[in-house]
This record gives structure tokens, C-alpha cells and sequence, in this order.
């Protein structure tokens, strides 16, 4: 056997020794990879574009991710939806999943960059929920009376492989999320120091044009409908008054405005008291609104008048006699409700009473209904500045068919 052959043959089997071992290697490839998660993905459906926008893109992993919080959040108020309902829950999650990669685009764009102790805190943000999510499983092992390390990696193994990320990967997208409010708002404060606003006209009718498209929807021969439902404004007020929420930016035809004093004493007389000297002129109102004895909770934080109408006022007053006495009033004439007293377990009595002004409305751009100024509430303009932009970087938003497929991770 001459020794050219030998090393033909030698070549001849290290190919096919590196064939066997690439065959091998993409056979466990691919077994990992078209392993599905639990919401039957394999790694490739995942890794799939679900929605882009202004240059960036997302998997449908993170889509995924970001998709079931907020339906999780829905559930919690109820178990049923709409297809209308699904797509708008939907393309909420792609906006919000591609937003939090706009922001750090644009960010850089301008100049802008993260502290170091923003960097840090987003780190550790995404570092807390990977930790909680491993002590989760160990405290339910624990309690259980099976833990072991071993035990705790198979679930935490097991855990991921549904979740369709890898740990790593969640930490990023986790930390990416911690990073995005930490752009927008630096986006934000970029824009106020450099004196950058959007033009007044262009945001005005965009303010306009949103708040009505919020409050009205439109009928199919073209009419329009208000989707204002019965106690929605004060219910949205006490939300921003706890800072949940902003304010409800529209005001329903038929509501009346007041000024409005809540006093709460020890007996009916210490009340009547009070109002006797306000209707005798020996007490001011205005001055009166504005003691420590109005223990009216909205008082150091909206303008008055107030808005109320006759079944959206349950956050100042919840009877409806109240209401009566001061919608029966004329414009500038003061009049008072004085409820029934309440006798707490202690045996402490507590009198609640009312007075009311009625007056005329301050807060519409048009009248006495409609849309706010967008003055009115401190926030709402920076806010709408905000959106408006955002409305901007995802102008060429594209959701693809595989992201609408999705509804939610198999039960």
C-alpha cells in the first residue's frame, strides 16, 4: 500500500469522523431548538420578528413576554374578551415591548446617556426578579419537603424552557425594560432644557383629537357615541389623586360646577352652626374653603369649581340628596347638605356636612362640556408632548401575522 493511498484514507476518515460529529451536533441542535415552550414555539417561532417600528425590531419572545403581564393584569378583572379587546391588548404589547428599544435609540441619537447609578439600578431591578423567581421555587420545594439543589434546577431549567427565554436572556430584556424609563424620562428633560416643544397648534389638535377619540366612538352611519359610563370621571380623579392615573380630560354634557366645602364635626349643631354664619354673611366662603375646618381631600390639589353630575359625584359625596340640593341652586347661591350622624364602635360620633356654590364652568375648551385645556391639570401637557412623539416613532409600526396568532400561553 503506497503511502499517498494511506493518507488519502487517513483524510478520508478524519472527514468523515468531522462529518459524524457535525451530524451529531446539529441533530442535538435542532432537538433542543425545535423543543417548544408553553406556548408551543419552537426556537425559531421565537426568534421570529413580531412587530417593528422607527428601525428596531422585537422577537416574538419578548412580544411574548411583555403580552401575557398585561393579560394577566386584564384577568384579574375579568376572564372574557373581545376580539376587539385581544387585538388592541395586542398590538398595547408590541408597542410597549418596541418602545422600550425606541427610547434607547432616540436617546442616543441625541447625545443621551444612561448614569452610572441609572445603569446600576436597571442591573439590579432585573437581578431582583431573577432572584425572586429562584426563591419562589425554593420556598415551594422547601415547604414541600423536597428540596434539593438538583430539584431546584430542574425547575428553574423547566421554568425558562417555558418561558421561551433563557435566564440570561429574560435578565436583558428585563434590564432593557428597567433602562427604557430611565431614557424617556432623560428623552424628556432634554427636550425642557433645550426649549424643545412640540408646535402649539400641532399639539393642540392632537390633544383635541385624541381626548375625543377616547370619548366618543363612532357608529356606522357615521354618528358618534359617547363612551362615557356613569361615575367614570371622579373614579379617574381619585386615581390621579393617588397617582395611578391621570384625570379623565373630558367633561360629559349635563354635569354642574360647584365650590364645595366638606365639614366633618362631633354633632349635627356644630354644623348647622357653620353654615348658619356663612348664610348670614358672618363667615366667608372662599375663606372657609380654604381652612383647615374644609376637610375636603381634593382641596390642596384641584381648582375649583368642581365638576359633578348626577351620578358621578360618589368621590366628594355619595348621596344623592346632596346632589339635589345643589343642582337646585342658581348661579353664585350657596346652599348645604348635612348628613345623618355615624357612631363609630369607640362610640365617637362623627357629623358629615356640605356646603356648595354653585358656579360656572372653567375647565372646557368649548362651554361647559367637552374637552379640558390642557392647562388645566399640571402634567397633562408634558404628558401629551410625550405621546405625541411616541405617536411619531411608531408611525411605521408593522405587526406581523405571527404576533396576532398569539393570544396567550396555553393553560
Amino acid at each position: 500500500m503506497s503511502k499517498q493511498y494511506g493518507k488519502k484514507k487517513l483524510t478520508r476518515n478524519i472527514l468523515i469522523g468531522v462529518l459524524i460529529v457535525l451530524v451529531i451536533a446539529i441533530a442535538i441542535f435542532l432537538a433542543v431548538a425545535l423543543q417548544k415552550d408553553a406556548a408551543g414555539m419552537n426556537c425559531f417561532q421565537r426568534k421570529a420578528t413580531a412587530a417593528s417600528a422607527d428601525g428596531v425590531k422585537i422577537s416574538m419572545s419578548e412580544y411574548r413576554v411583555t403580552y401575557d403581564m398585561i393579560l394577566s393584569n386584564y384577568q384579574n378583572q375579568t376572564s372574557s374578551f373581545t376580539d376587539e379587546q385581544i387585538r388592541s391588548l395586542q398590538e398595547s404589547a408590541a408597542n410597549q415591548a418596541l418602545l422600550q428599544k425606541v427610547y434607547a435609540k432616540e436617546a442616543k441619537a441625541l447625545g443621551i446617556t444612561l448614569t452610572d447609578e441609572q445603569k446600576a439600578a436597571a442591573k439590579k431591578n432585573a437581578q431582583d426578579q431573577i432572584d425572586s423567581i429562584m426563591k419562589y421555587f425554593t420556598d415551594s420545594l422547601v415547604q414541600n419537603g423536597t428540596y434539593s439543589k438538583s430539584a431546584v434546577e430542574k425547575q428553574i431549567a423547566s421554568y425558562y424552557q417555558q418561558l421561551g427565554m433563557s435566564e440570561g436572556e429574560y435578565r436583558t430584556f428585563l434590564r432593557e425594560s428597567a433602562e427604557g424609563s430611565y431614557y424617556i424620562e432623560a428623552i424628556r428633560n432634554y427636550y425642557d432644557e433645550n426649549d424643545l416643544h412640540v408646535d402649539e397648534n400641532v399639539l393642540i389638535d392632537y390633544y383635541r383629537k385624541t381626548v375625543e377619540e377616547t370619548m366618543y366612538t363612532e357608529k356606522e352611519d357615521g354618528s358618534k357615541h359617547a363612551t362615557y359610563m356613569d361615575g367614570q370621571y371622579w373614579y379617574y380623579m381619585m386615581l390621579y389623586q393617588m397617582g395611578y392615573s391621570e384625570p379623565m380630560m373630558y367633561i360629559p354634557e349635563g354635569f354642574i360646577y360647584i365650590d364645595y366645602i366638606k365639614l366633618q364635626k362631633g354633632s349635627k349643631e356644630e354644623i348647622e352652626e357653620i353654615v348658619n354664619q356663612v348664610n348670614a354673611g358672618e363667615m366667608d366662603f372662599d375663606q372657609l374653603r380654604k381652612s383647615d375646618d374644609n376637610v375636603d381631600s381634593y382641596r390642596d390639589m384641584l381648582e375649583g369649581p368642581y365638576p359633578i353630575g348626577e351620578n358621578d359625584h360618589a368621590q366628594m359625596f355619595s348621596s344623592q340628596e346632596a346632589y339635589e340640593a345643589a343642582a337646585a341652586l342658581a348661579i353664585g347661591e350657596i346652599g348645604s347638605f348635612i348628613e345623618e350622624p355615624v357612631t363609630a364602635e369607640d362610640g365617637t360620633v362623627t357629623v358629615t356636612g356640605y356646603l356648595f356654590r354653585r358656579a360656572e364652568g372653567n375647565m372646557c375648551m368649548d362651554g361647559d362640556s367637552g374637552v379640558i385645556k390642557i392647562d388645566y391639570y399640571p402634567g397633562v401637557r408634558a404628558s401629551m408632548e410625550t405621546q405625541y412623539r411616541v405617536d411619531q416613532w411608531l408611525a411605521d409600526i408593522r405587526y406581523e401575522d405571527a404576533m396576532y396568532a398569539y393570544k396567550g400561553a396555553r393553560k
